[in-house]
């Protein structure tokens, strides 16, 4: 395993390395201080490489760069960040991006976090935010969970529970057109791009926090 550090800091770079010992996680690991430093070590690269990226990185200018870079094979991406914004980390998650955590975090959580992604999974900064808060923001995804139907409402509970299309249509007594035709509505309602990024939303919000949304 590859471990690009991609950081404008040296100082917040060695912190990186000294989090990653104390996790006793043991790997290959590259600095970088700027993203087109970074896209061209990654075009020389083959292996499966983890980047913690610092959501600042100098040429790092809107998140369509960051969805450029997943687009590489085997490529995940932890990113470091001093924005809390809710929103704004959603967003980041729908991009594809593995994990984002605070730049504040201690040791242990970096390290929880560094291995949640190892093991192919999605770390979220868990900021706690009051139900009422999160009702009051009206999020612009909180409005477009709530424009789904009944039965995209079901497709999505599928979705969320890992099937494919064509079971999901076994699940409702549909056709398998039909619930490509759903997956489209709710990719198109909820302005997400493809599947798996909606399987990514899915797991980083807490949904059955929305009523719409049925188990």
């Amino acid at each position: 395993m590859k471990i690009i550090i991609a950081d404008a800091s040296p100082l917040y770079r060695l912190g990186v390395q000294v989090a990653l010992d104390h996790a006793g996680i043991v790997a290959k690991i590259s600095c970088v201080d700027s993203f087109c430093e970074l896209t061209r070590l990654l075009s020389k690269r083959q292996e499966a490489v983890i980047v913690i990226l610092d959501a600042r990185l100098n040429g790092l200018e809107e998140l369509e760069h960051v969805k450029r870079v997943l687009r590489r094979p085997d490529t995940q991406i932890l990113m470091l960040t001093d924005n809390k914004d809710i929103t704004w980390m959603r967003r980041v998650l729908f991009c594809g991006v593995s994990g984002v955590i605070a730049k504040t975090a201690s040791l242990k959580e970096f390290g929880e976090a560094i291995k949640t992604v190892l093991d192919g999974c999605i770390w979220r900064y868990d900021d706690e935010v009051p139900n009422e808060l999160m009702d009051s923001q009206k999020t612009r995804l909180g409005h477009a969970l709530c424009r789904l139907s009944g039965q995209e409402n079901h497709v999505l509970k599928w979705v969320r529970c890992g099937l494919r299309n064509k079971q999901i249509a076994h699940q409702m007594s549909l056709t398998e057109h039909t619930i490509k035709t759903h997956m489209s509505n709710i990719l198109r309602k909820l302005e997400i791009e493809n599947r798996t990024q909606l399987v990514v939303a899915m797991q980083a919000i807490k949904v059955d926090q929305w009523p719409n949304i049925r188990s």
